[in-house]
């Protein structure tokens, strides 16, 4: 689908293609800084964090927002892509669960606390987090109204991570000292301890795809147009 762009149009293009640009800037550059850090190691054992892979997907639909907003500009119509607002749900999910994550685990009570403040940490916990919110809720064309329980396709990308993971380490790919995440142990925990924490963070996932879908429509009145156009199916 396709409509005429008008003045808030542009701004909102202008302001997504910002957003997208630095979501991307920040994506490779804490990756770079990243693999360099640990030019000694496997860096390919780092994507056994969550963190990782979502900095990667980020990234990845960060850059194709960029084009698509170049695009619109180019062409003076704006496309009214529905997978593409799906996906930078997705993301907006995904990074907002790494954020709240490293968010608790800086509580005095919590053991092993990361350290954020080093360049690429801080990009992949906070800033990108941050960014992938703003990225949706500012985005003029809303996912609109969904059936509920499509909502748990922003969770995706956590199942696969899960998939893929659970595999490696059932696999003895990703050694014990190597899991990542203490709810991935198991050796060490009861059955009904993944059953828990699986259902908290799929219902968690729900909760803020809600909310961040609410937020768009409500945000998304910012940039009504300001004469409405027919909208051209193409």
């Amino acid at each position: 689908m396709t409509a005429i762009l008008d003045r808030r149009g542009r701004w909102n293009l202008r302001m997504n293609l910002l957003i997208s640009s630095l979501l991307v800037f920040f994506g490779v550059s804490s990756l770079v800084v990243s693999a360099l850090s640990k030019a000694e190691e496997n860096f390919f054992l780092e994507f056994r964090y969550m963190t990782v892979n979502g900095t990667v997907f980020t990234t990845l639909i960060s850059l194709i927002i960029a084009i698509v907003c170049v695009t619109q500009m180019a062409t003076g119509r704006q496309l009214r892509l529905r997978q593409l607002s799906y996906l930078r749900l997705c993301s907006a999910v995904t990074e907002t669960i790494i954020g709240v994550v490293i968010l608790l685990s800086l509580f005095p009570f919590v053991p092993d606390n990361p350290n954020i403040l080093t360049y690429d940490s801080f990009s992949m916990h906070v800033i990108i987090p941050l960014l992938s919110i703003l990225s949706f809720l500012l985005n003029r064309s809303p996912v609109e109204s969904i059936h509920p329980l499509l909502r748990l396709n922003c969770a995706w990308l956590i199942t696969l991570y899960a998939a893929v993971v659970i595999a490696l380490i059932l696999g003895g790919l990703i050694p014990q000292e190597k899991i990542p995440y203490s709810f991935l142990e198991f050796n060490t925990r009861p059955i009904g301890y993944f059953i828990y924490f699986g259902c908290f963070i799929y219902s968690f996932t729900y909760v803020l795809s809600f909310l961040l879908t609410e937020g768009n429509k409500k945000l998304s009145r910012l940039w009504a147009a300001e004469n409405q156009k027919p909208i051209r199916s193409r």
